[in-house]
């Protein structure tokens, strides 16, 4: 399984290098102001969406469902590298956030608190753990071409539904606030939401591409 993961490091090692140069760019704009520096946060989920897409993009372009079942991993192997590799990305993205974050607070650069934007990181990895995990299951299932479809839908009636709420409740003079009680739960709720997802999504996974014919 280790040479399925370097192998998608190895094919994606160009859009990987892009995506860092995004967090470098965002990072500047950050600092001028054009951008609150959460927009560093969002890149997390949006990152870690689209690196197992790209990944398994390139293994229908290059046929590579034919030779899945070969290697002494076997399909549960591709699968798990899969999941390993959304899990690797999304970690070295939170980590590199925080580190810069870390280091524009030291310098004076960051003008919103340290710790709301590393609450943020955390809340933009729950989520992205969630949808990586509706999206991974689709992608081993219909391919990287029909997904990206399924997934843009599925992510428009998300976001259309917020932007909606959102809206309803400047109209409503805002929505009621939660119970204390609730609030301070909602990140260990967020946290098992999301390892729960991944983990079920992961077994879904590995039935899906059991049976696909390759």
């Amino acid at each position: 399984m280790r040479g399925l993961i370097c192998k998608d490091f190895f094919v994606m090692k160009k859009q990987l290098g892009y995506y860092l140069a995004f967090f470098v760019v965002y990072g500047v704009l950050a600092v001028t102001g054009v951008f609150p520096a959460s927009i560093l946060s969002a890149l997390v989920a949006v990152i870690a969406m689209m690196v197992p897409m790209s990944s398994i993009a390139y293994d229908d372009q290059a046929h590579w469902g034919r030779y899945a079942a070969a290697p002494p991993a076997g399909r549960s192997g591709v699968v798990a590298a899969k999941y390993l590799l959304t899990l690797l990305v999304l970690a070295a993205c939170a980590v590199l956030v925080a580190v810069l974050a870390a280091i524009l607070s030291l310098t004076g650069l960051l003008t919103e608190p340290l710790a709301d934007l590393l609450a943020a990181v955390g809340a933009c990895m729950g989520v992205a753990m969630v949808m990586d995990a509706i999206l991974l299951p689709l992608l081993f299932r219909f391919g990287a071409e029909k997904s990206r479809t399924i997934s843009m839908i599925f992510f428009i009636v998300i976001f259309g539904g917020c932007m909606l709420l959102g809206k309803l409740a400047q109209q409503q003079g805002g929505l009621p606030r939660p119970p204390a009680w609730l609030a301070n739960a909602l990140p260990a709720l967020l946290a098992i939401l999301a390892v729960g997802t991944f983990v079920l999504s992961y077994w879904i996974a590995q039935g899906i591409y059991e049976k696909k014919e390759l």
